[in-house]
């Protein structure tokens, strides 16, 4: 008969204890990823401009895999609320996403308005009675900059409160805005300004580009000429590729650019007519041929094109024309590494009744 030893099974007890104990520790160590929730969580937003005079501009929402998108999300979430001035003259153009909130940037009078990316509650509301918004990112926290027709402002991201211009670069109609590391990238009538991040003390100046900015995953930033692609490396070198076809010109600066790129490989996207090109970097020829050659018609690409890293998306809205054909609305949604369309959504009216209620011009996309 076998003797019990009591020392052996308090050795063996403390072993499988302590192992427990390392097993729980692991465990509580691994981050802990928060699943999105709200209302509008699983899918991204429309922007659009609204009818001069007759709507104010909107915010809508696709949901990933719907055959139909949730129209004015903005004042179902808001009611009583416009995203235009009083007059509805203004137009709504630009849209970031930022710290959980979008940020709604108009031109002509228009107002800035924060609300929650996940809900579309209005957060908070900036009116100047003369205004001319373009862009908007962060810089640090809750400083941010603000582009308008007259330079660049400082702002509160939190408060939306206008701080002072920047006297580094010039006092005149400025677009598209990026910040990497220690640069801030701005478009300006004059050409792309460089300033950095930390005094917003010039930098470098490039007066040739006039279309941009994007940034694919190995840090380069890109700009146009319209004929030409632009690289800008991290010593602010450039390396320029010549295109087959130019860049769609946008409405001078007071619209967001037509370029676009992907977050999974080293792509710049941009549009011309209704073709989209995909030029990879280093390979020229890559841009020789459309990547996607839109066959819907009558059509037009309306707005800006725009990645969806959450997915590797492109997304392109669409209307058939003007007038009472502005009312057909289109979402295209393509695989941005093959270019096979993934879905295609019409929503709005017939395209032969003026309804002001249809009548979109969502002009870009923006996501989570």
């Amino acid at each position: 008969m076998k003797q019990f030893n009591s020392t052996k099974l308090f050795a063996t007890l403390l072993l499988l204890t302590s192992l427990a104990s390392c097993k729980k520790d692991n465990v509580q160590d691994k981050p802990q990823v928060e699943t999105p929730n709200g209302k509008y969580a699983d899918g991204f937003f429309l922007i659009g401009e609204g009818s001069f005079g007759r709507n104010s501009g909107t915010v809508s929402f696709y949901r990933y895999g719907a055959d139909t998108i949730v129209a004015r999300a903005y004042e179902q979430e808001n009611p009583g609320k416009i995203l235009s001035n009083t007059s509805m003259s203004s137009t709504l153009q630009f849209a970031s996403v930022m710290n959980g909130s979008i940020y709604l940037m108009s031109k002509m009078n228009g107002p800035i308005v924060k609300v929650n990316e996940y809900t579309l509650k209005e957060e908070a509301r900036y009116v100047q009675e003369t205004s001319n918004w373009r862009s908007i990112i962060q810089v640090d926290g809750s400083k941010g900059l603000v582009s308008a027709n007259d330079g660049v402002y400082q702002i509160d991201l939190n408060s939306l409160a206008l701080g002072s211009k920047l006297s580094t670069v010039a006092a005149l109609n400025t677009g598209d805005m990026w910040i990497k590391g220690d640069y801030v990238y701005l478009l300006q009538s004059n050409g792309a300004k460089i300033v950095s991040s930390k005094t917003y003390s010039f930098v470098k100046g490039f007066s040739n580009l006039n279309k941009g900015f994007t940034q694919t995953p190995n840090g380069k930033v890109w700009a146009s000429t319209g004929s030409r692609l632009i690289s800008i490396d991290n010593n602010l070198d450039t390396v320029g590729i010549a295109l087959s076809v130019p860049i769609r010109s946008s409405y001078g600066l007071e619209s967001p650019t037509y370029m676009t790129a992907s977050t999974k490989e080293n792509a710049v996207f941009y549009h011309s007519g209704t073709s989209i090109y995909k030029y990879v970097d280093g390979d020229a020829s890559s841009v020789k041929q459309p990547f996607i050659s839109i066959t819907e018609s009558p059509f037009m690409i309306y707005g800006s094109i725009r990645y969806d890293k959450n997915k590797d998306y492109l997304v392109i809205n669409g209307i058939q024309g003007y007038g009472a054909a502005s009312t057909v609305n289109y979402l295209l949604i393509y695989n941005a590494s093959t270019g096979a369309l993934v879905k295609k959504v019409t929503y709005g009216g017939d395209g032969v009744t003026v309804d002001f209620s249809k009548i979109y011009f969502n002009d870009i996309a923006v996501f989570h």
